[in-house]
């Protein structure tokens, strides 16, 4: 089930890419938690598909851009691991920076999502 689940992967990131949310829903679990560090305006544990669909909604009120370019998935059975480069605008400039991203799934659906990423440039890029 692992290729499967890095196709389900893939296939979360490019709806986000695209703006749109709803099709990253398909792949989220009803119960599905996601976890940001909570050094940041929309981190911290985030429970339930449609309040992490709201907390994606939000990043725009923080940042003018905000995107995430995956640029390696690794298959580690029910996890899927994903390296890539996080570009963010904001009031204070923009900045990018690598990060990680550990996806867990059940069943064809994302059930937990841990982001890690440079918060201390996220926040500069917000003029902090």
């Amino acid at each position: 089930m692992s290729a499967e689940n890095v196709q389900v992967a893939r296939d979360a990131y490019e709806a986000f890419r695209r703006g749109d949310l709803e099709g990253v829903g398909t792949y989220f679990a009803d119960d599905i938690v996601w976890e940001t560090p909570d050094t940041l305006p929309t981190g911290g544990v985030i429970r339930g598909r449609d309040a992490v669909l709201g907390n994606f909604a939000e990043l725009s009120k923080y940042w003018s851009k905000f995107s995430v370019d995956p640029d390696e998935y690794i298959d580690a059975g029910d996890h899927v691991l994903i390296r890539g480069v996080q570009s963010v605008t904001g009031p204070g400039g923009s900045t990018e920076s690598r990060y990680l991203h550990l996806m867990t799934l059940s069943n064809g659906k994302v059930i937990r999502g841990e982001f890690i990423a440079d918060t201390v440039k996220g926040m500069a890029a917000l003029g902090s």
